[in-house]
């Protein structure tokens, strides 16, 4: 009786370790060498985080780059998302560098070569089909 109860323990650590959500390696298309810079930025809808969003430098550019979860992408794959990195500049932000797609869970925009300025990346997930229904998010400032 104990093996199927230590088996039972061990199956349940194993898929607990796992997690929820499909794993996946960030490297940006052209630039492996860049790396995360600053957090990651979450976006959430009607309470639920349904995306993340984050930032990347290297090969002389900032990149934005932005995942849809699982749990959301897997019942609304014609999302519609966008990203860009936001420049910081006399008190305006100002858009650099971005991506748009229908039906992709990965975005990844064009890099911006901002590595010598304040910014952050910026993504929208649109979660319905009227002009204002999107929601976003932002990692944090980076100089």
């Amino acid at each position: 009786m104990r093996k199927p109860l230590a088996l039972v323990a061990a199956l349940a650590a194993t898929l607990l370790s796992v997690g929820v959500g499909t794993a996946h390696a960030e490297t940006v298309p052209g630039c492996a060498s860049a790396k995360q810079i600053g957090s990651t930025g979450a976006i959430t809808f009607q309470g639920k985080q349904i995306g993340s969003v984050k930032q990347f430098a290297g090969c002389g550019k900032n990149y934005p780059y932005l995942w849809v979860w699982d749990s959301y992408y897997n019942s609304h794959r014609d999302v519609h998302v966008s990203n860009w990195i936001a420049e910081f500049s006399g008190g305006e932000e100002i858009p650099h560098g971005g991506g748009e797609a229908t039906g992709k869970q990965e975005l990844w925009g064009k890099g911006a070569a901002t590595l010598d300025k304040c910014t952050k990346a910026v993504a929208t997930i649109r979660t319905g089909s009227g002009v204002t229904d999107y929601v976003w998010g932002a990692t944090d400032k980076r100089c």
